[in-house]
């Protein structure tokens, strides 16, 4: 396995594990932390595409804007077009609720969506990595 390859799946298993911390913290019966939530789904659905882009060889720049990850993976296949509205919902969750503001953390069902669009984007690039 070439160092490409392998710094590809090294992002993609960072992305796994923001995942599964983002759903054990919004599935959580007794006390979800919803604001932590949804800042680990947009991080999982950041590091599955900087990996997708790693794998191509394409420079990976310093941003949480997944939707202009997105456009970067759709220049090279235009399935990922088809990720926009779901990266468009999780890029503000890099850093709404990350510090004290208006609103403390997101009501379930946004969580409930934002681990749904990052379970989307996590096997959109898993499929298209195999």
């Amino acid at each position: 396995m070439d160092d490409q390859r392998r710094s590809a799946l090294d992002w993609l298993a960072k992305a796994e594990r923001d995942y599964e911390a983002a759903r054990r913290m919004i599935d959580e019966p007794r006390e979800p932390l919803l604001d932590a939530g949804v800042y680990h789904c947009q991080q999982a659905a950041e590091k599955a595409l900087k990996g997708w882009l790693t794998d191509r060889g394409i420079a990976v720049t310093k941003t949480h804007d997944l939707v202009h990850l997105v456009r970067l993976c759709a220049a090279e296949d235009e399935a990922f077009s088809l990720l926009i509205p779901a990266a468009d919902f999780l890029s503000p969750f890099a850093v709404e609720f990350r510090y004290p503001g208006d609103i403390f953390e997101p009501p379930q069902e946004e969580a409930d969506r934002a681990l749904c669009d990052a379970r989307g984007i996590l096997d959109a690039v898993s499929d298209s990595l195999q």
